[in-house]
């Protein structure tokens, strides 16, 4: 029988939600939650994209995608503009305030890691790292 604890996906979700706890503890109070925190990181990483990529990045479906957006458009951290190739296509960009307010998230999230990898090698999570990205690359998502 399959043992959901035996795998890389699991422990990942599992991983990702005490990351995410930590964080959220040291951003109280600045008024981002933890959706606009990933939104912002896919598109300070991965650059302006389409609002159906982010939706598919974030696990939330276009509706969810299209609210969560709205507000942060509303707050001024990002723009869409129709794609020049598809004018039904909204591309979403980060704003200069948005990557100015990521400045600020970045050491909370940097501190968050330090104290996640604690006395890990650095070279162990190099290699975690290498494996994870090869794992999605099996699976035809990298």
């Amino acid at each position: 029988m399959f043992n959901p604890t035996e795998g890389i996906g699991f422990q990942c979700s599992l991983t990702f939600r005490a990351f995410f706890s930590a964080l959220e503890r040291r951003l109280e109070g600045m008024g981002v939650s933890r959706g606009q925190f990933v939104a912002l990181a896919h598109l300070v990483a991965l650059g302006p994209m389409p609002q159906a990529e982010l939706a598919s990045y974030l696990a939330i479906t276009p509706a969810c995608v299209v609210r969560l957006i709205d507000r942060m458009e509303r707050d001024g951290w990002v723009t869409r503009t129709p794609d020049p190739k598809d004018r039904r296509v909204k591309i979403v960009s980060p704003t200069s305030s948005a990557l100015e307010m990521w400045d600020k998230l970045s050491a909370h999230a940097q501190a968050v890691l330090k104290q996640a990898y604690g006395d890990i090698p650095g070279q162990e999570i190099e290699q975690t790292v290498r494996t994870l990205i090869q794992i999605r690359r099996n699976l035809g998502s990298e």
